[in-house]
C-alpha cells in the first residue's frame, strides 16, 4: 500500500511569471501595476522575490467592475457586430 501523500494545494506564494499568469496579465503589465501601486510588490524570502497570492487576490477584488456597453456586455466592436 502506498504511503499517504499530503493533498495538493495551491501555493501561497508565486514567482513573478506565475503571479502574472495567475492575474491574467503579462509580466510587463504586472510590473506596471506594481509601479502604479495597484498590486503590492513581491515579498523577500531569502534571495527570492515572491508575490503573495492573497495580495494578488486583494488587488483583483479591489479593482472596479467593468462598465461596458450594457446592450452587448462589452465594448468590443467585433462582438457588437455579432449581436
Amino acid at each position: 500500500m502506498p504511503p499517504n501523500k499530503p493533498p495538493i494545494t495551491a501555493p501561497a506564494g508565486l514567482k513573478r511569471v506565475h503571479a502574472a499568469s495567475y492575474m491574467g496579465v503579462s509580466v510587463d503589465k504586472l510590473d506596471a501595476l506594481v509601479r502604479e501601486g495597484v498590486v503590492m510588490p513581491p515579498r523577500q524570502l531569502g534571495s527570492m522575490k515572491i508575490y503573495s497570492r492573497a495580495d494578488l487576490d486583494a488587488a483583483l477584488n479591489a479593482a472596479p467592475f467593468f462598465e461596458g456597453d450594457e446592450s452587448t456586455g462589452c465594448d468590443n466592436p467585433f462582438d457588437q457586430r455579432l449581436k
